[in-house]
């Protein structure tokens, strides 16, 4: 468990409704995931653990539809802190969106899922014509990357040094198979820029889903600490997603907490609540 008064948050977390939307992911094969999942399922979900503060990440690509909505149930679930959303960054209007998006304080930043587009989508001029209006109004940018876009993400971290980035799911490393070459050294990288932080996320669906342990992680947990420092990492959670590892809620909060076990408390406290604080800018519930 998390220590001390100090806020707990859980930077990652997805909220879907197959009626409401038309989602390229999940699809109806993948059965732990194929179901409506509301506020009130999440907080089912973590059951006793000490988070008390969500960061919901966005699931559709093309849809600020899906960010609104969000942005709506934060009016009504306090134990939703914020929303990383969607925009077309290469949308003209791009302005006028972050503008409306922006009345509300819950809006956070973006991401945007790369799986959908060429491998140096980071590159283009009018992706990062978008990138640097995130910069200058202050908002964030969630790096959904793997392994092959190192050097494409290096390149827009280095470019725009004032815009906060946080990688997603460690850039999800090939936990299964125990594979870290050319991740670690990618890792590495990327931690030289301040800017730059990771979140401790989305491992138990790298690993095996069948079989995995703590063990498997820690290798991964390790390297990032190493890299990033305990100031510039987070916890998150995956939920629902984890659920394809047979994992609930409690087990991906407890797995991470086993995995700093030579974390002193206050570097703990940093990792579990105070590094999001800092990042997004939340106003957090502390009990």
């Amino acid at each position: 468990m998390a220590e001390g008064s100090a806020p707990t948050v859980d930077t990652h977390v997805h909220l879907w409704d197959l009626e409401k939307w038309d989602y390229a992911w999940p699809t109806p094969d993948l059965k732990p995931l194929w179901r409506n999942f509301y506020p009130e399922d999440l907080q089912t979900a973590m059951g006793t653990t000490p988070v008390h503060n969500i960061i919901f990440v966005q699931v559709l690509n093309h849809s600020t539809q899906e960010t609104e909505w969000v942005l709506e149930l934060c009016e009504k679930h306090p134990f939703l802190a914020g929303v990383v959303g969607w925009v077309d960054l290469t949308d003209p209007q791009l302005e006028s969106t972050l503008d409306r998006l922006a009345t509300s304080p819950y809006f956070l930043g973006v991401r945007y899922i790369l799986d959908f587009e060429a491998d140096d989508w980071l590159s283009r001029a009018d992706v990062q014509n978008g990138l640097g209006m995130l910069e200058r109004r202050g908002l964030t940018y969630d790096l959904l990357i793997r392994t092959r876009h190192f050097r494409y993400a290096k390149e827009v971290v280095a470019k725009f040094p004032k815009l906060k980035f946080v990688i997603d799911h460690l850039a999800k490393p090939n936990i299964k198979d125990g594979v870290m070459e050319g991740w670690r050294e990618g890792m590495k990288e990327l931690s030289s820029f301040p800017n730059v932080y990771c979140k401790l996320s989305g491992m138990v669906t790298e690993a095996d889903p069948d079989k995995w342990t703590v063990e498997d992680l820690r290798p991964y947990v390790q390297h990032v600490l190493q890299c990033f420092g305990h100031e510039r990492c987070m916890f998150g959670s995956d939920w629902p997603v984890c659920r394809m590892a047979n994992a609930d809620y409690p087990q991906v909060h407890q797995a991470l907490y086993q995995c700093l076990d030579r974390c002193t408390a206050e570097q703990r406290e940093a990792i579990f609540g105070r590094n999001a604080v800092e990042f997004y800018s939340i106003k957090t519930l502390n009990t």
